[in-house]
């Protein structure tokens, strides 16, 4: 999700939550091979507590809030379905304090027949495709949203996809719901017969569209399920008509083939956005693990292959020691520049490599031992993710940080 880089500065300081994985991975080896890799880093984010499901939505207020936009004032909750726009006012303004007078938001009863009335608690992976109310992932947060009520009917437990031109449902800020577009998904048709018929086969080939700013949010959380479930997610695979052409009988996998590659595109062309860094953070707070594919997005093209193949998983690893330390700003990156400064003095030579995701070297530059710090242009460099690697001392130094790709 691509908003408000400066507000959610404020909700950093608003809410005491954790600022950064921290140490979180320092047991993460990223030389192991792909699926060596994969195990460890399922191993690692295995370890949670999760709350129990009935108290999520009362933990929204620390993972999913934002200020409201002008004219209103306070704090709104962040819907991704249907309120949320990017490039303009947002169509509802959800309120999680049940005292502000007339507009407490959250369908108890778990859903509405009208846009904007109320929010619902919603499996972005959806529920019925791992058996329904079965711990942990009955109450796993990192793919537990809120979602505008009528829209969360709407999707029902459709599958992630492409849309053909004619939607059945829109949402207001965009978000599709109709036939799967097969040349787009991959391949795939729905869970039965692509033959329309209302009332008939019509839910089986049916696909759920959020809007561009938001695919790789969705596309994140049925990553991470695949990797933080896999050593059981196979067995889910005949649970439910539609999940049983999503889930993979692969455990490594996870995902069927057009699932996984759909997953991938739609995670590089939207990289993480600091809304999902910030509720990353307040999601290890409750539960106690990560999203690693919002930590290091180059992880994806490691497991799963560049395009999604896993047979051609990319190995890519930068290690990072700790020779020296040193901040980067800005970040994100928006006039072009991004500026290095040491937090100590550089005995010897340097070099700056700026790396893409998948660790192909973008550029680099010298540092002198006399350099306090440098400016780096990076105006050349396509909006995205990259790691920033300081050589020092034979040794990696590395910092992720963004080329801005969102409108402000």
């Amino acid at each position: 999700m691509k908003i408000f880089y400066s507000i959610f500065l404020l909700l950093v300081i608003f809410f005491n939550t954790q600022a950064s994985p921290g140490t979180y991975y320092n047991s993460i080896d990223t030389n192991q091979s792909c699926s060596s890799f994969k195990s460890a880093l399922t191993s690692l984010i295995s370890l949670d507590v999760h709350l129990p499901y009935g108290q999520i939505d009362n933990n929204y207020n620390k993972t999913d809030l934002k200020p409201a936009e002008a004219p209103f004032t306070g704090f709104v909750v962040v819907d991704r379905y249907c309120s949320e726009i990017p490039s303009g006012l947002d169509s509802c303004n959800f309120r999680f304090d049940d005292n502000t007078p007339g507009v407490r938001s959250f369908c108890f009863s778990g859903g509405s027949g009208n846009l904007c009335a109320c929010y619902a608690k919603e499996h972005t992976f959806p529920k019925s495709w791992f058996g329904g109310e079965i711990e942990p992932m009955y109450s796993d947060m990192h793919f537990i949203w809120p979602a505008d009520g009528k829209t969360n009917n709407e999707k029902s437990n459709f599958p992630l996809g492409y849309v053909r031109p004619s939607a059945s449902f829109t949402s207001y800020n965009g978000t599709k719901i109709g036939r799967s577009d097969a040349s787009l998904n991959f391949g795939y048709t729905g869970a039965k017969s692509d033959t329309f018929s209302a009332g008939v086969n019509k839910q089986y080939n049916y696909v759920f569209e959020p809007i561009d700013a938001f695919k790789g949010d969705f596309a994140r959380a049925y990553l991470y399920v695949a990797t933080r479930y896999g050593a059981s997610i196979s067995s889910w695979k005949n649970l439910d008509t539609i999940g049983s052409k999503v889930i993979s009988a692969n455990s490594y996998t996870g995902l069927e083939p057009w699932i996984l590659q759909l997953c991938v595109k739609w995670h590089k062309q939207d990289p993480p956005s600091a809304f999902e860094q910030k509720r990353n953070d307040s999601v290890q707070t409750i539960q106690g693990n990560r999203n690693p594919y919002i930590d290091f997005p180059n992880w994806v093209e490691k497991i799963f292959g560049e395009d999604g193949i896993s047979a051609s998983c990319v190995n890519t690893p930068v290690l990072n020691h700790k020779t020296t330390s040193f901040n980067i700003y800005p970040n994100p990156v928006k006039d072009g520049f991004i500026h290095l400064d040491f937090n100590e003095t550089i005995l010897e030579n340097a070099r700056v490599e700026i790396l893409d995701v998948l660790g192909r070297t973008q550029l680099t530059q010298e540092i002198k031992p006399t350099n306090s710090g440098i400016t780096i242009d990076v105006k050349n460099l396509t909006n995205g993710i990259y790691l920033l690697n300081v050589i020092y001392k034979n040794a990696n130094n590395t910092i992720r940080f963004v080329k801005e790709y969102i409108y402000c």
